[in-house]
């Protein structure tokens, strides 16, 4: 399940009701699930390095959104399950 999903410019963000840190979303980029963190906007788990343009403006314009919703997640504690 997810706390925030949406969809923008063809991608869609989400994030994960429960997770472990660092605050990060996912993106689906070429059909793979990326993980890109809230506070840089850089790419977790690369490839690929670097976020299209048209995904780094849209996670800049829901950026409010984003770490309003990181709020409501479930933290799991290092290497829980």
């Amino acid at each position: 399940m997810a706390v925030y999903k949406e969809k923008c410019r063809g991608y869609e963000i989400k994030i994960n009701d429960v997770d472990h840190r660092p605050p990060h979303c996912h993106v689906n980029i070429d059909g793979r699930d990326t993980k890109i963190s809230l506070f840089t906007l850089k790419i977790l788990n690369p490839p690929p390095h670097e976020l299209p343009p048209t995904l780094r403006k849209c996670l800049r314009e829901s950026l409010e959104d984003l770490l309003e919703a990181w709020e409501k997640v479930h933290i799991l504690p290092p290497g829980g399950v």
